[in-house]
């Protein structure tokens, strides 16, 4: 956490902080106050030399905005220095016979809607302490390490913090809690105005900590969908690494996971799709993230992993893959290429070009390494990753071997392309001809790569419609070009290149509409802004306020009412009726977004700045499509434009 997140205040200690922690202990203790009334963080570590490295216990993390009331060893003061970078350092360091190293400090925490980014903050609607934010004192060289927290909550509040709940106990309005982790790091904790329900699913008890008006209309659901993504990825992965499992509730618009725990916002929780996706991802990365730590200097590689085994098989599951994985190559295809990036460079950010090199790039590596080595290997590489590697720092290297180890192939450059390199393949057939061959049929021709300075190695599946079905034909290509020779028993009638968008690859122009998101992706898109509309209108959709234009040369966003847009487009030679290009049907009178086929422009209209508002919240979650309008009854009609496809039918005489 930055200097200045913290407001410094006259420390007040734990009833009863002076008595030492459970000596018996094998890791450090912190003992945390929060009194949301105040707004105060209140503040007790304690580590033992004879049982902890003492060379670790001289040199903290601790924002230099938190209160240090005292410093002792074995209850003898302790000199320290405090640097304006975060650094605690004692004069000494700790004798294994000194007795238990004990730090006291304090804070006034911000309110929660004044709140800086990755800042603390704590009142009445609810409090949270953040993982890297130096809340406490920390050892960054030492994590992971054993951890016990000892939570005592004002105020009615209920917490949840990193770990397994181990201990709970309500005394009036004062809640007190235990948790305990093997080998925790980052740690956080939350609290809030809660009401508690529980669900047992084997060993592990699940929790909701939900306002009452929230659990009483969704904390079941949140509890049984959550029972059964830990009983999912405890079959394919693991055990879950902790004995509780909590979904707590944030005044925040949040979605995040940690050790132990999720947080969401309230008004998430409402959100019909989240229990039954957004949720499955927060889980699975118990496994994933907090269960396996990531090592970022090399990579974020969970983000990637956590989508494949979560939002993307849930699709699945539903019969929505190739429509999932459509949609994320669409997304990629309106991405400027200045934004494109290697997977490998992810570190974090789930939105833009960051959320497609992280998450969608990330996901389609995973899911082309099923074509190659099967599910079962997959899983088998998987369960391997877990079980080396619960609760230590992994880096791509160690990733690899994982997965290496459960095939006879070499998967070192399969990984090493499409981890560490931008861009993607863009593949075309050529010279096709088919022929019969005896008692079948011979379809001949050359697969080509556009790259080629640099080809890639690929694995391409070859889609043949014949009289008898649809057939796969999968070719290695790791040249620029390769001739190709298909056997079939039936009649070919046509063949496309991956129409079921199995490979991360630039789509080809004729399966590539224009969808709404390239609106967002490019960062030198530019407002038209008609009669009275103002750029700032669009600011919610995009995260900034972007630049006027009055031209459409480059990426252009046209706002304006329904008539101002007509009259601009019209005058640019472009269609102006979205409903007509859609075969919509009858729609409404309020506002409506569409990309502009064949261009750079998306269209916003309405009659009024407050009418736009609607559809630029829509757009958050339908951005992926090309039209947004206004349906008669009040729901919105979405879709992408037709395109003709990619499918190659055969002509010639045979």
């Amino acid at each position: 956490m930055r200097p200045g997140l913290w407001v410094c205040s006259v420390v007040l200690w734990l009833a009863g902080g002076a008595a030492s922690a459970d000596t018996a202990y094998d890791g450090v203790t912190l003992e945390v106050e929060l009194d949301p009334s105040q707004a105060r963080l209140e503040g007790r570590f304690e580590a033992d030399p004879a049982r902890i490295d003492p060379a670790s216990l001289r040199r903290f993390r601790l924002d230099p905005g938190i209160a240090v009331d005292a410093v002792t060893l074995g209850g003898q003061v302790v000199e320290f220095d405090r640097s304006e970078d975060g650094w605690l350092e004692l004069a000494r360091e700790p004798g294994a016979d000194d007795g238990p190293l004990a730090i006291r400090y304090g804070a006034r925490l911000s309110a929660p809607d004044q709140a800086r980014p990755g800042s603390g903050y704590l009142g009445p609607d609810g409090g949270y302490l953040p993982p890297g934010a130096d809340w406490y004192p920390r050892r960054p060289d030492a994590e992971p390490h054993a951890v016990r927290i000892e939570l005592k909550s004002l105020g009615g509040h209920l917490g949840v913090a990193s770990g397994s709940r181990v201990a709970e106990e309500r005394r009036g309005d004062e809640y007190h809690a235990t948790f305990e982790h093997p080998a925790g790091r980052a740690l956080a904790i939350a609290t809030g105005p809660w009401e508690p329900a529980e669900l047992r699913v084997g060993d592990v008890e699940v929790r909701t900590l939900f306002p009452v008006g929230l659990e009483e209309r969704f904390g079941e659901t949140y509890r049984e969908q959550a029972a059964k993504y830990l009983q999912r990825f405890n079959d394919e992965i693991g055990p879950y690494p902790f004995a509780t499992f909590t979904i707590a509730a944030s005044p925040q618009p949040v979605g995040l996971a940690f050790s132990g725990f999720t947080l969401l916002g309230e008004r998430v929780i409402p959100l019909p799709f989240i229990p039954h996706t957004s949720l499955g991802h927060e889980v699975l990365h118990a496994w994933w993230g907090t269960g396996v730590y990531v090592d970022y200097s090399a990579g974020n590689w969970s983000e990637g992993l956590t989508t494949y085994m979560a939002d993307y098989q849930f699709k699945r599951d539903r019969g929505e893959g190739r429509d999932e994985r459509g949609q994320w190559l669409r997304d990629y295809a309106a991405l400027p290429a200045g934004e494109d990036r290697a997977h490998g460079s992810f570190r974090g950010g789930n939105s833009g070009a960051a959320r497609i090199a992280g998450y969608h790039r990330g996901a389609m590596l995973w899911r082309m390494l099923e074509d190659r080595i099967g599910r079962e290997a997959l899983l088998s590489g998987a369960r391997t990753l877990y079980d080396e590697w619960r609760f230590r720092e992994a880096d791509w290297d160690a990733v690899i071997g994982a997965f290496d180890g459960t095939t006879d192939e070499d998967l070192r450059p399969f990984f090493s392309q499409w981890v560490e390199r931008a861009g993607a393949p863009a593949l075309e057939l050529t010279g096709l001809r088919r022929e019969a061959r005896g008692d079948g049929w011979r379809v001949q021709g050359r697969l080509q790569q556009r790259d080629e300075q640099a080809p890639w190695e690929l694995y391409v599946p070859l889609e043949l419609e014949t009289e008898n079905g649809r057939e796969t034909h999968w070719v290695e290509l790791n040249a620029v070009e390769k001739g190709i020779s298909l056997e079939t028993s039936s009649r070919p009638l046509a063949i496309a290149i991956d129409p079921d968008w199995r490979m991360f690859r630039h789509l080809a122009a004729d399966e590539s509409p224009a969808i709404l998101r390239q609106g967002a992706l490019d960062p030198e898109a530019r407002v038209v802004a008609l009669e009275d509309a103002e750029p700032s209108e669009v600011a919610p959709w995009l995260g900034r306020v972007p630049g006027s234009a009055h031209d459409a040369e480059g990426m252009r966003i046209v706002l304006g009412s329904h008539s101002s847009v007509a009259g601009w487009l019209g005058r640019h030679d472009l269609p102006s009726d979205p409903v007509a290009l859609a075969n919509a049907g009858e729609i409404g009178p309020g506002a409506r977004a569409w990309a502009v086929p064949d261009t750079r422009l998306v269209v916003i209209s309405g009659a009024d700045a407050g009418t736009r508002r609607e559809v630029l919240a829509a757009l958050r979650h339908r951005s992926h499509y090309s039209y947004l309008l206004p349906g008669a009854n009040g729901e919105w009609q979405t879709g992408l434009w037709s395109q003709p496809g990619i499918w190659q039918e055969f002509d010639d005489d045979e």
